[in-house]
C-alpha cells in the first residue's frame, strides 16, 4: 500500500518535538535500546533528525549522525505499528539519502540486532553487509549494514546514429523545420570506422550547429560479427582518434563475448579487452585520455573485476558495460536477461567499493552499451548507470514501430512481420496510451502521418527517450523544516 498523500518528511527545529519522539523511541525500547532525552535534543540541534508527519501528526522518525570521516550513521529509524508497510520508512531513508548526497557522504552505515525483522527492511532498500559475520556486542550480536551514497548524477540518453547518410540528410532538416526548441538528445554515438565521410560530416554538423556532444564507439560489435579482426580495429581506430580530437568520448577497443562463446573464448576476449585496451589508452594523445571509456566485458564476477582493476590502475575513469546476453541470428541483439542484470549489479558493487576504498575521487561513470528499450529504462538507475545508448529509436521506426514512455514497442503500420514488430495499435489506442504516459510531440499529432512517415516515427521515438530520462532524473524533494 502506498503512503498517504499527506505524508511529509520534516527536519524539525522546535524542541517540542523531542517529547513526542522520545515517547515513540521508548515504545520500541526492545528493538532500539534506551536513549536519553538529551541525546534527541543534541541530534535536533545538529539538524540530524527527520520526522515523518501524516495529517500533522508524527508517525515515525530517523535519527542519524554525520561523522568526520565522510560517513553517516543511521542510529534509529521507527514507524508507528499501525502505519508500517505504507512506505514511510522507505521515504525517511530516501530523504536521508538525498541529504547525504548533498553533503558528499560516501555511505550510510548502521548496526541491527541479528534477530530483528528490520534486517529484511534494510536489505530491501539496498543496504548490504560488508562483513559476513555478525559483530558481537555487550548484549546481542549485530549485523552491520552499509548503503553506498552516490553523488546525484543524471542519466543521459546517447542516441546511436550509426546509420546511412541518406537518413540523416532527411532527418536533420525535418527537426529544424518542425522540432521543438529543445533538442531531441544532448549526446549521440557513432562508430567512425563504419560510416562514410558524408555521415561523419553530418555528425560534425550536429556538434557544431546543434551543440550535440559526439561519442566515438570502438566498433567492437563488428569484431564480434567477424567484419574485421581485432588487430585491424586497434590500428585503424587509434589512427582515427588521433586525427579527430573533437569528440566528447572515445570508447577503447573491446572484444565482445557473446552468449555462444565458450569459456576459453570468454577468458581470451576479457584479457584482450582489458590489456590491449589499456595499451591503446596509453598510446592515445594525453588530452584525449580523460575522455576515454574502458569497456567491462565478461560473464563472471572475476572477469568484470579484472577489467575494472586494469582500467582503474591504468588511469581510466569512465567505464562502460558491454556484456549483455545476446540474441538474434548473428548474436547481434543485446538482452537484459537475469544473468546480465546480475552482472550489472556486480559492476555497481565494484564501482562502489573502488569509490569507498579511495581508489577513485568519485564513483566512475558507467555507460550501458546498446540496450535501450523503453520498458527496461526504469531499471538503469538501480545499476547506477550514468548513460546508455540505443539505436532503437531509429531502427524500430523502420519496422513501423513507435515507443511511448516506459512501454514496449507498438506497431502503427500493421504491415511488418510480427517477429520484429510490436503489437498493433490503433489511433484511438495510441492517443489513450499517450495521455496515460503524458507524451505529446509535434511528430505524433497526426496519426496517419505517424503511420506513413518513418522519419516522423524516428523523431517521435527520440523525444520519448528524452522524456523518460527527464522523468528518471527528477530530483528527490528536500525535507521541509518544521
Amino acid at each position: 500500500m502506498a503512503p498517504r498523500t499527506s505524508l511529509v518528511i520534516i527536519q524539525p527545529t522546535d524542541t517540542s518535538i523531542v517529547e513526542v519522539i522520545k515517547r515513540l523511541a521508548d515504545a520500541h525500547r526492545v528493538e532500539l535500546g534506551f536513549h536519553t532525552r538529551q541525546s534527541f535534543v543534541e541530534s535536533l540541534a545538529r539538524r540530524e533528525l527527520l520526522v515523518a508527519m501524516v495529517d500533522g501528526q508524527p508517525v515515525g522518525f530517523a535519527r542519524y549522525h554525520h561523522t568526520r570521516n565522510g560517513y553517516t550513521t543511521l542510529q534509529e529509524i521507527v514507524t508507528i505499528p499501525s502505519m508500517r508497510t505504507m512506505g514511510i520508512g522507505r521515504c525517511l531513508v530516501a530523504t536521508l539519502v538525498a541529504e547525504c548526497q548533498r553533503r558528499g557522504t560516501r555511505a550510510i552505515r548502521l548496526s541491527c540486532p541479528v534477530e530483528l525483522p528490520a534486517n529484511r527492511f534494510y536489505q530491501a532498500l539496498g543496504f548490504r553487509r560488508p562483513h559476513r559475520r555478525s559483530r558481537s556486542s555487550t548484549t546481542r550480536p549485530l549485523y552491520q549494514w552499509e548503503l553506498p551514497v552516490w553523488p546525484p548524477r543524471p542519466l543521459r540518453f546517447v542516441a546511436s546514429i550509426t546509420s546511412s547518410a541518406s537518413d540523416l540528410r532527411r532527418l536533420l532538416p525535418l527537426w529544424e523545420r518542425e522540432g521543438p526548441n529543445r533538442k531531441p538528445f544532448a549526446h549521440c554515438i557513432v562508430t567512425p570506422l563504419f560510416i562514410g565521410p558524408r555521415t561523419l560530416a553530418y555528425v560534425r554538423y550536429l556538434r557544431d550547429s546543434w551543440g550535440i556532444g559526439v561519442w566515438f564507439d570502438s566498433g567492437g560489435f563488428f569484431v564480434q560479427q567477424g567484419k574485421l579482426h581485432y588487430e585491424e580495429l586497434f590500428v585503424r581506430l587509434l589512427d582515427f582518434y588521433c586525427r579527430f580530437d573533437w569528440a566528447e568520448a572515445y570508447v577503447l577497443p573491446d572484444f565482445v563475448p557473446t552468449s555462444r562463446s565458450t569459456a576459453i573464448e570468454i577468458e581470451e576476449r576479457v584479457r584482450v579487452t582489458a590489456m590491449e585496451g589499456i595499451r591503446f589508452f596509453k598510446r592515445m594523445p594525453v588530452d584525449l585520455r580523460q575522455r576515454a571509456i574502458g569497456v567491462l566485458q565478461g560473464h563472471a564476477p572475476q572477469h568484470l573485476r579484472y577489467c575494472l582493476d586494469v582500467f582503474l590502475e591504468g588511469g581510466v575513469r569512465r567505464l562502460g558495460f558491454g556484456s549483455f546476453d545476446t540474441g538474434g541470428v548473428r548474436a547481434e541483439i543485446n538482452l537484459l536477461t537475469q544473468d546480465a542484470a546480475e552482472r550489472l549489479e556486480t559492476v555497481r558493487e565494484l564501482i562502489s567499493q573502488a569509490f569507498q576504498d579511495g581508489r577513485t575521487d568519485a564513483p566512475a561513470d558507467l555507460h550501458l552499451f546498446g540496450v535501450g528499450s523503453p520498458n527496461v529504462l526504469e531499471r538503469f538507475p538501480r545499476y547506477r548507470a550514468t548513460s546508455f545508448d540505443s539505436s532503437g529509436w531509429m531502427r524500430t521506426a523502420g519496422y513501423g514501430n513507435v515507443y511511448l514512455p516506459f512501454q514496449g514497442r507498438r506497431n502503427v503500420t500493421h504491415g511488418a512481420s510480427a517477429i520484429i514488430s510490436g503489437a498493433g495499435l490503433s489511433a484511438q489506442e495510441f492517443y489513450a496510451l499517450a495521455e496515460v504516459t503524458q507524451h505529446t510531440c509535434p511528430f505524433c499529432r497526426d496519426f496517419s502521418r505517424l503511420q506513413s512517415d518513418r522519419f516522423s516515427r524516428m523523431w517521435h521515438n527520440a523525444i520519448v527517450f528524452d522524456e523518460m530520462t527527464t522523468m528518471l532524473n527528477a530530483p528527490m524533494p528536500a525535507a521541509e523544516e518544521g
